[in-house]
């Protein structure tokens, strides 16, 4: 995988970390959902503010490694946030009627939207931990010959034509020009 390949696998998670906070955080009898505004206001403010400034440190650090150290960061700090309230959403559902707790389970459950921003959040962790395993110079073109661009195998100069062994032929220290010449008796 490339550099850019985990900058956008950051910049997505991060995005579907916001969508989360927008999505519901809890529905009830698969008809009422209530999203992260309705719910926990400030716990939604706090988790899209998390996404963004994750996702604009994550774009602006791109090329060293503080943008792996902050999409670790959002993104365990997302996972926190997310899973406190994933804890605390079954909590309140649970208490509601202890004694009819699969009911009320049945009834009332975690929304997709959580469950959004806990995948995301980890997903944004993971980007940020596969980003010290990459770096930007581990991918290298190749010419049309399958040398490694800016790695001459040969130094410059004149040697025996793989063509015809009668003429020489310059190697420029990346590819054989058109140049020839006879070898000198």
């Amino acid at each position: 995988m490339h550099k850019a390949g985990i900058l956008a696998w950051a910049l997505v998670s991060a995005g579907l970390m916001a969508i989360g906070a927008f999505g519901p955080w809890m529905t009830a009898l698969n008809v009422l959902s209530l999203n992260g505004w309705d719910v926990q206001k400030r716990q939604a403010v706090a988790l899209l503010f998390i996404s963004l400034v994750g996702a604009l440190a994550v774009f602006l650090r791109r090329a060293s490694t503080s943008g792996g150290v902050w999409a670790m960061v959002a993104g365990l700090a997302g996972l926190a946030l997310t899973g406190y309230e994933h804890h605390h959403i079954t909590s309140v559902i649970a208490s509601v009627a202890p004694q009819y707790g699969s009911l009320a389970r049945a009834l009332f459950h975690v929304g997709w939207g959580l469950d959004l921003a806990i995948v995301a959040s980890i997903s944004l962790t993971l980007s940020g931990l596969a980003s010290f395993f990459f770096e930007p110079g581990a991918r290298r073109e190749t010419g049309t010959t399958g040398h490694q661009v800016n790695a001459p195998t040969l130094p410059a100069g004149w040697y025996r034509d793989p063509n015809d062994a009668s003429l020489l032929r310059y190697w420029n220290g990346f590819g054989w020009t058109t140049q020839t010449a006879k070898p000198a008796s």
